[in-house]
C-alpha cells in the first residue's frame, strides 16, 4: 500500500522524511509531463484559436522573441508545479508533527534534478507542437513519443541503450545515510548531453516557426533553409559537436570500456554458457571448507581491493584432477597452492579450468589464493559496491565459486527452442540424488571464516564473526574478525558511520549500528531480538552464538534484511524510519516483527538449512515468519491476531492471482515468497491452534536435534512433515494434507444470525452459516472431489448451487462483544470453540452471557479463505435481531 509521501508497509506508515516524500513525488512526473504537452500546444495554438494571430503575427517583434517567451511559459509552469510538490510536501510533513524538513534538499532535488529533466520534455513539446499545426495531433505524438521513450518499448526494437533514447540516462536515489552518493555526477552528464539536443530542437523549431498565413510543410521546410543563415549554422554546429562529442564518449564508455550487453545478447549468453559447461555439472569438485579475507574499503575514493583464501576439502569418494572456478566480472588473480595448469579462460563467461598435476584424492585438502578489486571509476561508471557511507557487499557479488552453476533459463518452451536439454531447477525433495548441497552454497557446506577489514578513520567495517582486534594506521581503520565456529558460506561486509545501541539477553550481547537521525525504533528492534531469542532459545535449542548485531544500510541498495551468522544487515527504509501506530489503528508492529524473523534465521537456516530441492524454504522462511506471528502474539495478546493474519492471507491470495508459472503445495513450492512467507506462516500458526504450540514446536525441535550443523545429505520438507505428522492425532490428519501436500482453499461465510435474549439474562445466539472447500491445481483448477470420494452440493435459497470436498473439518466459530476498556471500546472473545462441520449449510445454537455484537466462522483467519470479509457478521448486517 501507498500513503500521500510516505507509504507504508504491512500497515504501518514511514515517517515522512524529505528523500520519502520526494521519492513518492515522481507518481505526479505524468502529470508534469501531460500539462507540458497540452500547454505547449495551447501556447502555440492559442492565438489562432482566439482568431488574434494575424495580429500578433504582424507586431514589430523577432520571432525569437516569441519562441523563447512561450518557452519560458511553460518552463515556468513546471516550476510552479514542482513548488506545489514542495508545498505539499512540507504542509504534509508538519501535519504529521515531522519537523526535519530539508529545505535545500527539498529546492536541490526539485529544482535543479527534475526541472532538468522537464526542461527536455519542454523542448521537444515545442518542437512538435510547432511543426504540428493542430493541438491535438501534436499532443496525441508527444504522448505516444513519452511512452516509447519511458516505457521498454524501445527495447523491442533493439534500441536498449540511454545514449539513443532522448531524456534517457543515469537516474539518481538518495538515503539518509549515502545522500545521493556518486549518482549526481552520472546524472549530470547524461542531463547535459541532452539539453545539447534540446537547445538543437529548439533551433530547428525557430527555424520552423511561421508567422502570418498558413504555409504548406514544403514552403515551411525553404524558409527555414533560407533563415539558417551564418550566425544560426554556426550555434548549431556547436551545438551539434558537443552533441555528437558527449554521445560518442557516453557510447565509448558503455560499449569499450564497460560492456554489458543488450537483453538479447545476455540472454544468448546464457545460453551459451549453458550448452558449453552443462556437461560439467556432474563433475566432484572439492569443497570450500575455510575462508580468510583481507579487505580493503576506500569509500572517499569508491573502491576496494581484496586478498582471500579458500581452504578446499575432496569431501567425495573420486580423485578429482580438474577445479572450475566462476568468478564476476572484476580485475582478478587466482592461484592454487599445488601444481596445476589452466587449461581453459573463457573471459566471456568467467569461468577457468584448472587441471591439477597430480589429482586430489578423497579427504586431502588445497588452497586457492586469489586477489579482486574493482575496475577504475569512470564517468559514467563507478563501482557500485563501495559507498561513502554504508557499504554492504554480500559474498555473492564479489567472491569467486567452484564448479558449474546452472542459468538462468527455466522456460521450458524456451529451452526447447534454443536446444537446451529439459532440466528441473530444483529436483523433488524425494529425489535422494538431490540433497547433496544446501539450499545456500553448491561448492560448501559449513566452512570456518576470518576475515579483515580496514576502511576509512571515520568509520566502522563489520563482518560475521567476533572481534579479535581493532587498530589505526594512519587514515585507515583495521578490524579483525573471526568465528569461533562453522558458519554457512554466505557472510557480508558492511562499512558506515555508525552511532551504536547496546543491551544483553542472557549473556548474548546485542549491538543495532544506526545511522545518527533514525533512532524512531531502536527499542522496537532490540525487543525484537530479544522475544526471537527467547522464544526460539526456549522451543528449540540454545542459540549458538554470543552476539547478535543489526546494521543499517542505506535504502539505495535494497529494501530488505539479510541474516548472516550473528550479523542481520537491515535497510533503512526497513523498521529504521516506520511510524508504528497502535494495533487498533490497523497497524503492524514490522520494526520489531521483522527483528523476529530475521533473528528467528539464526535457526532455521544457521543452524538447520534443507537441500537445494522443492519446498526448502519452508525450513527456513515459514518457520521464521511462524516465530514472527508467535512473538506478535506474545506482545500484543490473541486478539490482534486477526488482523496479524488477515495480513498473510490477504498477500497469498493477492499474489497467487498474478502468479504466471504456477502454485505448488506448500512443501513442495519452488521458492516463490508469497507461499514461504505469508501462506507458510499462516499455515504454521493455524497448525498450532488445531494440535496445539506444545506439539508444532516438539515436531520443529526433533527436527533441530536431528539436523543441527548437518552435511549432507540436507534435510527436506518431507522429513519436516513426517515430524509434524507423528504429533497430529488422526482425527486432524487431513489438516497436514489439506495445508501442506494440497493446495487446499475454502469459501466460508456467515448467513446470517439472531440473537434471542433469555430470561436468566443470557443470550442465545442462532449461526447460520456455510462452510466450503476445494482443491486448486497449478494453474487455478478447482476439484470438488477427492480420492474418488464424490463431492457435497448444496442449492441455496436464490437457487444456486455450492460444492464442496467432502467435509469433516474442525472450524472455528466464534462470538464477540464489545467491552469499554480504559475509556475506548472494544472486542471482547464471548465464544470461541471448534466444531466438526460435515456439511456445506450448517446452524448452530450457542449461549453466551453478553450481548454479542458480531458473529463469525473463522473468524480469525485462520484458514485459506478465498474471501475471509465474509467471515464475519456484525449486527447492523444481520437481518434478524430480538
Amino acid at each position: 500500500m501507498e500513503y500521500i509521501g510516505s507509504g507504508s508497509f504491512r500497515g504501518t506508515f514511514r515517517y515522512p522524511t524529505t528523500w520519502k516524500m520526494l521519492e513518492y513525488s515522481e507518481g505526479y512526473m505524468l502529470a508534469i509531463i501531460i500539462c507540458t504537452f497540452l500547454y505547449a500546444g495551447i501556447l502555440n495554438h492559442r492565438t489562432k484559436t482566439a482568431t488574434i494571430n494575424e495580429l500578433v503575427d504582424s507586431t514589430p517583434v523577432p520571432k525569437w522573441t516569441l519562441l523563447v517567451s512561450k518557452l519560458l511559459a511553460l518552463l515556468k509552469m513546471q516550476l510552479v508545479m514542482l513548488a506545489v510538490i514542495m508545498i505539499v510536501g512540507i504542509s504534509y510533513q508538519m501535519y504529521k508533527g515531522y519537523t526535519h524538513f530539508e529545505l535545500l534538499h527539498y529546492v536541490f532535488d526539485l529544482f535543479v534534478l527534475n526541472f532538468s529533466y522537464y526542461m527536455l520534455w519542454a523542448f521537444l513539446a515545442m518542437f512538435v507542437q510547432t511543426l504540428v499545426r493542430n493541438l491535438y495531433i501534436g499532443l496525441f505524438l508527444l504522448i505516444i513519443s513519452f511512452l516509447i521513450l519511458s516505457t521498454p518499448l524501445t527495447n523491442l526494437i533493439g534500441i536498449e541503450q540511454s545514449v539513443f533514447k532522448y531524456t534517457a540516462g543515469s537516474w539518481y536515489s538518495y538515503s539518509d545515510m549515502n545522500g545521493y552518493g556518486d549518482y549526481l555526477s552520472r546524472y549530470f552528464i547524461y542531463r547535459v548531453y541532452w539539453l545539447l539536443a534540446g537547445m538543437l530542437l529548439l533551433i530547428i523549431t525557430g527555424l520552423f516557426l511561421v508567422r502570418g498565413l498558413p504555409h504548406s510543410f514544403r514552403q515551411r521546410v525553404s524558409i527555414a533553409k533560407f533563415r539558417f543563415k551564418r550566425k544560426t549554422m554556426i550555434g548549431f554546429g556547436l551545438l551539434l559537436i558537443g552533441f555528437l562529442s558527449m554521445g560518442s564518449r557516453i557510447y565509448y564508455e558503455n560499449n569499450t570500456l564497460n560492456t554489458t550487453g543488450s537483453e538479447i545478447e545476455q540472454f544468448e549468453h546464457n545460453v551459451q554458457w549453458e550448452k558449453r559447461y552443462q556437461k560439467y555439472q556432474a563433475y566432484k569438485q572439492p569443497r570450500i571448507v575455510s575462508v580468510n579475507v583481507n579487505f580493503n574499503i576506500f569509500p572517499k575514493t569508491l573502491n576496494f581491493d581484496l586478498v582471500g583464501t579458500y581452504t578446499l576439502v575432496n569431501k567425495s569418494e573420486v580423485a578429482i584432477d580438474s577445479v572450475f572456478l566462476k568468478y564476476k566480472d572484476y580485475p582478478s588473480t587466482f592461484k592454487f597452492n599445488r601444481p596445476h595448469t589452466l587449461v581453459s579462460k573463457d573471459t566471456e563467461h568467467r569461468f577457468d579450468i584448472y587441471q591439477l598435476k597430480e589429482s586430489l584424492q578423497p579427504g586431502d585438502s588445497l588452497e586457492l589464493r586469489f586477489t579482486i578489486k574493482n575496475k577504475p571509476n569512470t564517468m559514467l561508471h563507478g563501482n557500485p559496491l563501495v559507498l561513502g557511507n554504508g557499504t554492504y557487499i554480500s559474498k555473492s557479488k564479489l567472491l569467486p565459486t567452484i564448479g558449474y552453476r546452472h542459468s538462468s533459463i527455466k522456460d521450458s518452451t524456451i529451452r526447447r527452442q534454443k536446444g537446451l536439454t529439459p532440466i528441473d531447477i530444483m529436483r523433488h525433495p524425494s529425489d535422494t540424488t538431490a540433497l547433496g548441497n544446501n539450499m545456500i552454497s553448491n561448492d560448501a557446506d559449513w566452512i570456518d571464516f576470518e576475515a579483515t577489514i580496514s576502511t576509512a578513520k571515520d568509520q566502522i567495517a563489520i563482518a560475521p564473526g567476533y572481534l579479535q582486534k581493532e587498530w589505526f594506521e594512519g587514515e585507515r581503520r583495521y578490524f579483525h574478525y573471526k568465528m569461533d565456529s562453522k558458519i554457512l558460506n554466505i557472510y557480508s561486509f558492511n562499512s558506515g558511520r555508525y552511532e551504536i545501541k547496546k543491551d544483553t539477553w542472557n549473556g548474548v550481547n546485542l549491538e543495532i549500528y544506526y545511522h545518527k537521525g533514525h533512532e524512531y525504533n531502536l527499542d522496537r528492534m532490540m525487543a525484537g531480538m530479544k522475544a526471537s531469542l527467547e522464544y526460539n532459545s526456549t522451543n528449540f535449542g540454545t542459540y549458538q552464538h554470543k552476539q547478535v548485531r543489526i546494521i543499517e544500510y542505506p535504502a539505495t541498495i535494497a529494501g530488505g534484511a539479510s541474516a548472516f551468522a550473528n550479523t542481520i544487515p537491515f535497510s533503512e527504509s526497513h523498521g529504521f524510519i516506520a511510524d508504528v501506530v497502535d494495533t487498533e489503528e490497523g497497524g503492524i508492529d514490522y520494526p520489531f516483527a521483522v527483528t523476529v524473523h530475521e533473528v528467528a534465521h539464526q535457526w532455521w537456516a544457521h543452524q538447520v538449512m534443507g537441500a537445494y530441492v522443492l519446498g526448502a524454504r519452508v525450513l527456513t522462511e515459514s518457520i521464521s515468519d511462524y516465530v514472527r506471528l508467535k512473538a506478535l502474539e506474545q506482545r500484543y495478546g490473541k486478539s490482534e491476531m486477526r488482523q496479524f493474519l488477515k495480513y498473510a492471507l490477504d498477500h497469498y491470495l493477492s499474489e497467487r492471482g498474478d502468479e504466471i508459472s504456477g502454485e505448488s503445495p506448500l512443501m513442495y513450492n519452488t521458492g516463490q515468497h508469497y507461499i514461504n512467507y505469508s501462506k507458510g506462516a499462516l499455515v504454521f500458526y493455524a497448525l498450532s491452534d488445531y494440535i496445539g504450540e506444545e506439539n508444532v514446536n516438539s515436531a520443529l525441535r526433533k527436527l533441530v536435534e536431528k539436523n543441527k550443523f548437518q552435511g549432507p545429505p540436507y534435510t527436506t520438507s518431507i522429513e519436516l512433515v513426517d515430524y509434524i505428522r507423528e504429533v497430529t492425532p488422526d482425527s486432524l490428519q487431513y489438516v497436514i494434507k489439506d495445508m501442506f501436500e494440497t493446495i487446499t482453499l475454502y469459501e466460508n461465510n456467515v448467513v446470517d444470525y439472531k440473537t434471542t435474549k433469555l430470561d436468566n439474562g443470557t443470550y442465545r445466539v442462532d449461526i447460520e452459516f456455510n462452510v466450503s472447500k476445494y482443491r486448486s491445481d497449478a494453474k487455478g483448477k478447482k476439484t470438488f472431489s477427492d480420492d474418488s470420494i464424490q463431492s457435497l452440493t448444496y442449492q441455496t435459497n436464490s437457487g444456486g448451487q455450492i460444492s464442496s470436498l467432502p467435509l469433516a473439518d474442525y472450524i472455528d466459530i466464534g462470538i464477540f462483544g464489545e467491552e469499554e476498556i480504559d475509556g475506548e471500546k472494544k472486542d471482547v472473545e464471548l465464544y470461541l470453540q471448534k466444531h466438526k462441520i460435515t456439511a456445506i449449510h450448517n446452524t448452530v445454537t450457542i449461549i453466551v452471557n453478553q450481548k454479542p455484537t458480531e458473529v463469525g466462522v473463522d473468524p480469525y483467519s485462520k484458514l485459506i479463505d478465498t474471501d475471509s470479509d465474509n467471515n464475519r457478521k456484525n449486527s447492523d448486517e444481520v437481518k434478524n435481531i430480538f
